[in-house]
């Protein structure tokens, strides 16, 4: 989750000015910021905007920032589909960044679904990913959705219409399932190149090779 603050500020002879400020947060950042401003005896009011238009007091941030002590944090998915026609079988591959308890951790699988094109590969390994999200814990967060797939990342952003009534049904499993966690999602479109690591799990898993491991990443 990611915030900005709104604060209403006070000066002598002066009516109170509002203010907003343009950049945003984490929720451990915006609980030190808060803290010290509360202090300031000309701020008369201080709330916090989340992406989705909610406000927070500082209160209720100190209470949800012990709450995500306990879960994934500052979460990155890549996803990745490949599919092998004369079989019907598509390989999906998902790696997973998240921070949990100050440490960060990578998680890698691939899974195997008998589908039709490619594409559907490519949704089915991103609602995959989002339900491994669920796995891990993670809600109520900011998470960021990397892939190199144009018509996955801009039917989900809303910039391309979707007529396949088999890409709709995921294009809904995936936003049903990302609204039931409440995780806000960022999605980033990459090269090929820079989607080798799910790219190489979704062809492994083609080739019978089963992946499926968590490590704890060196600082």
């Amino acid at each position: 989750m990611k915030l900005r603050a709104c604060m209403k500020i006070k000066m002598k002879a002066s009516a109170s000015v509002s203010f907003t400020a343009d950049d945003w947060i984490e929720v451990k950042d915006a609980v030190v910021f808060g803290r010290q401003f509360s202090q300031n005896p000309y701020v008369t009011e201080l709330e916090f905007e989340d992406e989705k238009g909610s406000f927070w007091t500082l209160k209720e941030l100190e209470k949800l920032k012990e709450e995500l002590a306990h879960e994934p944090d500052e979460i990155t998915v890549f996803f990745d589909g490949s599919y092998d026609k004369e079989s019907q079988l598509a390989g999906l591959g998902i790696v997973i960044y998240y921070s949990l308890g100050g440490e960060m951790y990578r998680l890698r699988k691939n899974k195997s679904f008998r589908l039709t094109t490619n594409n559907e590969a490519e949704y089915a390994a991103l609602y995959e990913a989002v339900n491994e999200l669920r796995d891990l814990g993670a809600s109520r967060n900011s998470v960021v959705i990397k892939g190199d797939s144009l018509v996955v990342l801009n039917q989900l952003e809303g910039n391309w219409p979707c007529y396949d009534p088999v890409h709709s049904k995921w294009l809904d499993k995936i936003e049903k399932q990302l609204h039931k966690l409440k995780l806000t999602p960022t999605y980033i479109q990459i090269s090929r190149k820079d989607n080798k690591e799910a790219d190489q799990l979704a062809k492994k898993m083609l080739e019978h090779t089963i992946v499926e491991s968590r490590m704890k990443l060196d600082k």
